[in-house]
């Protein structure tokens, strides 16, 4: 079903507006009721989306399954879930901060505003005023490279397009948080294990084996999704810790529990984040909003993971709206 999508406008499908009135769940119901499929199933769905399958549309799944590939490649699932040859495979060696870290030094930290998250945008003339709490700048062009909405949170001067609001009001973020458990050494490798759990119970119900290669310290990563997230949202972080310790010691015997720090990271509970790894469409949504997605208003333009047409949700995405939207730029010197 997803190979049969245009990536760039997966709502002029002839099935469309058939496949964006139901939800996964209920697609899973009908197509795939043996209790193993849907357990299965369901794992993967809240790995990639940190959504229930009751909460997304299937277009919007099947989209975003078409667009884990590129040009030339189209889409599978199994390239969402996998490690080797998948979406899960690599990692960055000192931590993907190093992308920001290193962008901002060839741009000059000289020309970065800190600490002034943008409050309104006002187009006055043949320019933008963006503006912040504590100061402003003038723009022939200004990027949103923002979640839908968190950009919604911005105010406008002229309004955005009906359609472009009604879709920040309908797309949420999904549930996600993640533990980060340190070791002294990565003690299940000595008994073989690869440090990979797919679990039907706990808190933390799907593990990677975070360690540096050499091993010289061990860290387990685990993920919190969805229902879950939204449990532990409510509870304080050493109730979670608890939770957490009880899993690892279940998938990983006794040593599990000789943890020498935490760090847990609640991205539901960040100002500028409030859940993740992208914003989702419920039923309804792409079919009668999605070209707001990457439409730009004027000289505004709207860039981000979600507005990209592969990789939706990853960096890979982000990048190539971005590359998309300083073509559009380029086009209007």
């Amino acid at each position: 079903m997803a190979t049969e999508l245009d990536v760039d406008a997966p709502w002029s499908h002839s099935r469309s507006v058939n496949w964006d009135s139901e939800t996964v769940q209920s697609w899973l119901n009908r197509e795939a009721p043996h209790p193993d499929a849907q357990f299965l199933l369901t794992q993967g769905l809240q790995s990639v989306f940190s959504t229930e399958p009751r909460e997304q549309s299937l277009l919007y799944t099947l989209a975003y399954i078409a667009a884990a590939g590129n040009a030339t490649t189209r889409g599978t699932f199994e390239r969402l879930i996998d490690v080797a040859g998948g979406a899960q495979e690599q990692r960055i060696v000192g931590g993907t901060q190093l992308l920001a870290i290193r962008l901002a030094e060839r741009i000059g930290l000289s020309n970065i505003i800190f600490n002034a998250p943008v409050r309104n945008i006002e187009l006055k003339g043949e320019t933008y005023l963006v503006s912040s709490n504590n100061q402003s700048v003038i723009a022939k062009h200004v990027v949103v490279a923002m979640s839908p909405p968190l950009a919604s949170r911005i105010t406008y001067q002229p309004l955005l397009p009906a359609a472009r609001d009604h879709l920040t009001q309908r797309m949420p973020m999904g549930s996600i948080g993640k533990a980060f458990a340190a070791y002294a050494t990565p003690f299940w490798r000595e008994a073989g294990l690869n440090g990979q759990v797919v679990s039907d119970t706990g808190a933390v119900r799907i593990t990677f084996d975070s360690s540096p290669d050499d091993g010289s310290f061990g860290i387990m990563m685990g993920f919190i999704e969805a229902d879950e997230m939204r449990r532990l949202d409510r509870l304080p972080e050493h109730e979670i810790i608890e939770e957490i310790t009880k899993d690892l010691v279940r998938y990983f015997g006794p040593r599990a529990a000789n943890v020498q720090n935490w760090v847990i990271q609640r991205w539901d509970l960040e100002q500028f984040s409030r859940g993740g790894p992208a914003a989702y469409a419920p039923p309804g949504v792409l079919t009668a909003y999605g070209t707001s997605l990457k439409s730009p208003h004027g000289r505004l333009h709207f860039a981000g993971t979600e507005a990209s047409s592969f990789w939706v949700g990853f960096m890979d995405g982000a990048i190539r709206s971005g590359e998309r939207v300083a073509t559009e730029i380029l086009m209007d010197l």
